[in-house]
């Protein structure tokens, strides 16, 4: 079976699973595990930032980066299908209890958009905006840096603040040929995942000044996610940072090619974005087309009516990317 439904269903390789066994660890909650701390700093590092936090996932980044950026009431701007709004179980109205306003057009706001709703700042009927949200990459996208920089600047002039769900960062950085900080320029906190592109078993981190990673720390413990000899989660993470990151072009040409084939399979369409390729199907079809993909032997996801998800990751090869689409045409025959 070709499983493509995501790239977090990766395994450790064998140098990581050494890494992670041979880790030298100590109480995190002290701040006393060595491995954890290296993570923390290369990773801040990399993004620009003056310090990061490792947590256990991007849920948790995410949420710890509206804690520390709003007061409840607060309004956070922010894309309907952020993950941020649609994957995380209604957290932002729960945990910090920020209320969302949400836009539907584009990647990132419009400037018109941004105008308008600064404009009734003040105003004793509705909630104070706080933060604006941007993810990069976005399903999959790019987002151009230049709009990145034009939302956060909004923001900044406003006296907002900024965070960047980047998730798959490090796709963005490598198909821009780009630092990472390059991408996390601008924001106030950076969310970022080892466990997708980069192929670690868990784990994700949160990046940013100082006193925002303080506070963020502080909320962790709150949450009851003081982790003690993490060390060996985090050799994994600290692992495929180090070794993993140059490695994700392959995945990119590899999505461009399981794109180009299933494309000219009748009654599909497929185009790829990074590590990732949407296939459009007829209309209500997505869910008939995965599972006639499972029988075929490849794994995908349906996430919409007509769009199916794969997403290439470092455990497929070149073969797999000719074996999956040579299935998924044998698959759409059935239907």
């Amino acid at each position: 079976m070709i499983d493509l439904r995501s790239d977090t269903v990766t395994r450790p390789t064998d140098a990581m699973r050494r890494a992670m066994a041979e880790a030298e660890v100590g109480d995190d909650v002290f701040g006393e595990d060595p491995t954890v701390r290296a993570l923390e700093e290369e990773t801040a590092a990399l993004l620009g930032k003056e310090a990061a936090l490792y947590v256990t996932s991007g849920h948790m980044a995410n949420q710890l980066g509206l804690y520390v950026s709003t007061r409840s009431g607060d309004e956070v701007w922010a894309h309907e299908h952020h993950h941020l709004i649609g994957d995380e179980q209604g957290a932002t109205a729960v945990l910090a209890r920020a209320l969302p306003r949400l836009y539907s057009d584009g990647d990132v706001p419009s400037e018109a958009l941004l105008e308008r709703w600064i404009s009734g700042r003040g105003d004793v009927h509705r909630a104070e905006p706080a933060l604006v949200w941007l993810e990069n990459t976005f399903t999959g996208r790019v987002v151009p840096l230049a709009e990145q920089r034009r939302v956060t600047d909004f923001a900044h002039r406003h006296g907002l603040r900024a965070h960047l769900d980047g998730a798959r960062l490090w796709n963005a950085a490598a198909a821009l040929e780009v630092s990472p900080a390059e991408v996390a320029e601008g924001f106030d906190s950076v969310s970022v995942c080892f466990s997708k592109g980069l192929g670690a078993p868990v784990g994700s981190a949160l990046a940013g000044d100082a006193a925002t990673i303080a506070r963020a720390r502080r909320a962790r413990k709150l949450l009851g996610a003081g982790m003690r000899q993490a060390g060996i989660i985090a050799a994994g993470a600290l692992y495929a940072l180090r070794e993993h990151r140059e490695r994700m072009v392959e995945d990119h040409a590899r999505a461009a090619t399981l794109a180009e084939r299933i494309d000219r399979v009748r009654g599909l369409s497929a185009r790829a974005r990074t590590n990732m390729v949407l296939v459009a199907t007829p209309e209500g079809r997505a869910t008939p087309y995965a599972e006639a993909f499972a029988r075929h032997g490849v794994r995908a996801l349906a996430i919409g009516e007509e769009t199916i998800r794969l997403v290439v990751h470092l455990e497929i090869t070149d073969r797999d990317v000719e074996e999956a689409a040579t299935a998924i045409a044998k698959a759409a025959t059935e239907l």
